[in-house]
C-alpha cells in the first residue's frame, strides 16, 4: 500500500486549521498529520515527526517571525521538506518574492486552497517547481544589486556580534558614519527589524558571500 504524504499546517486562525483538517479528512494520497499555530511549534513537530510538505501562513501574530522566516529556516534545516505559502496576502509582490528566496516550493493564496492537494502532489512529483527555482535566483540578484562590498563587510561584523562602536573603531570612523551606513543599508531593504536581524537574514539568503555563483 502506498503510503500517504506527511503534511503538516502552521496557521494561528483556528478556523482555518480546523477547515484544512475538515478538507484532507479521508484523503486518498495526503495525510494531514499534524495542525500547529506558531513557528515554534512547526519545529518541535519537524523534530520529532518528519514531515513531506509543510504548509505555511505568513502572518503567525508573532512580531518577531512570519512564515517567511520559518520557511527559510525550514529550507535549511530539513532539505528535503518542501514548503507551500498558503496566504490571504494575494496583493503583495515583494512577499511573494520573499517567500521563494526563502525556498518556498509554491505559492498559493487562500481563496485558492481547493489547488492544495494538486500543489503538495506535484511537490512530491517534482523535485523543482515550475518557476520557482527561477525566480529565487532573479530575486537573489535583485538583493545582490543592492549590496556593495562595504555593506556586506558591515553586515558580516553585525552578525559576528560586533557593536557598532566596535565597527567604528575597527573601520577608524566615527560612531555616526556606522550609524548612517546602516539607515542607509536597512532602507535599502525596507527593513524595519534590527540590523543584526537583517545581518543574520543575508547571511541566510547567501547575499554576505561575495564570491557566490548561481
Amino acid at each position: 500500500m502506498k503510503e500517504k504524504i506527511r503534511v503538516l499546517y502552521v496557521e494561528d486562525d483556528e478556523e482555518w486549521r480546523a477547515g484544512i483538517s475538515h478538507f484532507f479528512s479521508g484523503h486518498d494520497s495526503i495525510e494531514l498529520y499534524a495542525c500547529v499555530s506558531s513557528i515554534a511549534e512547526c519545529f518541535e513537530v519537524l523534530q520529532d515527526l518528519p514531515a513531506d510538505i509543510v504548509v505555511m501562513d505568513i502572518l503567525l501574530g508573532d512580531a518577531r517571525e512570519t512564515g517567511l522566516d520559518a520557511t527559510l529556516d525550514i529550507t535549511t534545516q530539513y532539505p528535503a521538506v518542501k514548503v507551500i505559502m498558503l496566504s490571504s496576502l494575494d496583493d503583495n509582490d515583494d512577499v511573494f518574492n520573499d517567500a521563494f528566496l526563502n525556498g518556498a516550493y509554491d505559492y498559493l493564496y487562500k481563496y485558492d486552497f481547493e489547488k492544495l492537494p494538486q500543489a503538495i502532489e506535484e511537490a512530491m512529483n517534482h523535485e523543482a517547481s515550475k518557476f520557482g527555482a527561477r525566480l529565487k535566483k532573479l530575486v537573489y540578484e535583485k538583493k545582490k544589486s543592492l549590496m556593495s562590498s562595504g555593506d556586506r563587510e558591515l553586515l558580516l561584523m553585525l552578525m559576528n556580534g560586533m557593536t557598532q562602536a566596535q565597527i567604528a573603531n575597527e573601520q577608524h570612523v566615527s560612531l555616526a558614519a556606522v550609524k548612517k551606513h546602516v539607515s542607509r543599508i536597512m532602507k535599502k531593504f525596507n527593513w524595519e527589524r534590527s540590523s543584526i536581524e537583517l545581518a543574520v537574514k543575508c547571511y541566510k539568503w547567501g547575499l554576505l558571500d561575495a564570491e557566490r555563483e548561481d
